[in-house]
């Protein structure tokens, strides 16, 4: 079943200058390990999260994501004040770049909140209308 899901900004267009090491994941900790085990994935909301319900011995790993998550929030409401965009906006163009840089069999959550393994047939893209495909095969 196809599932293509895509948000439409207009002539929207951001630039999220020197967000790296905010956004970057933690460079082979917990939140990497996760990612890895298929615990965690990126969304399209730009934000982290677990594939499953979080079990009560993953708290270090839910509060790396949360630390992780907030410096997001903060580096996209700064992208959106600066462009008269939205913070929403500013988020899930950046979880289209996100999502690209998975590896292959690593998780992400689409457009409309399914969870699937990156593969060639993940769509991760802005359309020349400036809409952001992201989606699930």
């Amino acid at each position: 079943m196809k599932n293509i899901s895509k948000v439409l900004f207009g002539g929207f267009a951001l630039a999220l200058i020197g967000a790296g090491a905010a956004l970057a994941v933690d460079n082979g900790g917990p939140v990497d390990q996760g990612l890895a085990a298929k615990i965690i994935g990126e969304q399209a909301n730009g934000y982290l999260g677990f594939v499953k319900p979080a079990t009560a011995d993953q708290g270090d790993l839910q509060r790396a994501i949360n630390e992780i998550n907030a410096r997001r929030r903060a580096v996209y409401t700064d992208v959106a004040n600066k462009t008269g965009g939205t913070v929403d906006q500013a988020a899930t163009v950046q979880a289209m770049r996100q999502i690209q840089k998975l590896n292959n069999g690593e998780y992400l959550k689409d457009l409309s909140g399914a969870w699937c393994a990156k593969s060639s047939a993940t769509k991760a893209s802005q359309a020349s209308d400036n809409s952001i495909i992201i989606s699930c095969k």
